[in-house]
């Protein structure tokens, strides 16, 4: 099966942060850009950008670059 899939360099990931209406701070957090507040995994953790592994298709669940969250979303947890 051939999912489609977008690859990105790290430069570009501020603008794909913008089109979710998102940004970096000076921390290095995803954030959203209303408010200010850190976006969240669905275990509640703050998501840096240097740990940002995607979005989940239909959502905002951001999902770490960990095998732990990669697993969870294969597992169908997210």
């Amino acid at each position: 099966m051939n999912t489609p899939k977008l690859l990105f360099t790290e430069k570009a990931a501020p603008f794909i942060l913008e089109a979710f209406g998102k940004e970096i701070n000076a921390d290095g957090l995803i954030i959203e850009t209303a408010t200010g507040e850190p976006v969240l995994t669905p275990e509640g953790e703050e998501v840096s950008f240097r740990e940002f592994g995607g979005l989940k298709k239909g959502s905002e669940i951001f999902i770490k670059d960990d095998l732990y969250s990669i697993m969870n979303l294969a597992e169908g947890k997210y």
